[in-house]
């Protein structure tokens, strides 16, 4: 496998500088796609890896797609220079860089597999958001009809770039919030294989949320409402897909 870290950064520079030198640590190549912050913040971002992690890869957006748009750059950035496996991680210190190593031991024994994180959290989190993750959890149970997804929102993940490729290729997957949860879905139809791996997860006092409440929400109920019909029109696979699944793992 070759691995390297991408990073999706929007104005999160005192949060990324924080988590940089422990990135480096994991010995990997690192991809930081900025998604057209501030002049003063892509400045102070680029002499920040000038300094001190000068052979990693800057992309930057000459305007604000979203995160999920970042982070498909990342992907096809990372394809063409390469790469096989894409370790994601977001820039604002949310989570636990020692889970790096773990879930990186999973992609050696399942190469094939999406990776995923599955969050532990501690008191930093609010009640709002923890118990709104399960809607989106429940309804990606409903969209795969199945319980494969543990957690649809973590922002840490190992992906492998020839399965994972398909959805960003065929410009299916949204391109702010909802590119997490979305493209677990339809690793699902494809028949990708996920495993998680738990990720301890803390939310910094001084942590940046870029969610914009109307934009985002009408952009993942959006999803859903494809999802749930794309569902639909897959029912019979679907269902095939489960039993096999379950057979493989009744089988001694």
């Amino acid at each position: 496998m070759l691995i390297c870290i991408v990073i999706p950064h929007f104005d999160h520079l005192a949060q990324f500088q924080r988590i940089l030198p422990k990135l480096l640590e994991q010995g990997f190549p690192l991809v930081v796609v900025d998604d057209a912050s501030p002049k003063q913040s892509f400045d102070e971002l680029t002499l920040l890896l000038e300094k001190l992690a000068p052979r990693s890869i800057l992309v930057r957006h000459s305007h604000n797609q979203g995160k999920g748009a970042a982070v498909m750059t990342g992907l096809n950035t990372a394809l063409e220079s390469g790469f096989t496996h894409v370790l994601q991680i977001d820039a604002d210190g949310q989570h636990d860089t020692g889970s790096i190593k773990n879930l990186v031991a999973q992609a050696g024994y399942f190469p094939e597999s999406m990776i995923c994180g599955k969050p532990v959290f501690d008191e930093s989190i609010s009640g709002l958001r923890f118990y709104s993750r399960y809607i989106t959890l429940y309804l990606a149970w409903l969209e795969t009809l199945s319980t494969q997804i543990h957690d649809a929102l973590c922002g840490l993940r190992l992906y492998p770039l020839t399965e994972s490729m398909v959805s960003v290729k065929n410009k299916v997957v949204g391109k702010r919030m909802s590119f997490d949860p979305e493209i677990l879905v339809r690793a699902v139809w494809a028949g990708v294989p996920l495993n998680f791996v738990p990720v301890k997860v803390a939310y910094p006092e001084d942590g940046k949320s870029h969610f914009r409440y109307l934009r985002d929400n009408l952009e993942i109920a959006w999803m859903h409402t494809r999802l749930i019909a794309g569902m639909l029109i897959r029912i019979p696979r679907l269902i095939r897909q489960n039993r096999s699944r379950r057979a493989v793992r009744k089988s001694p």
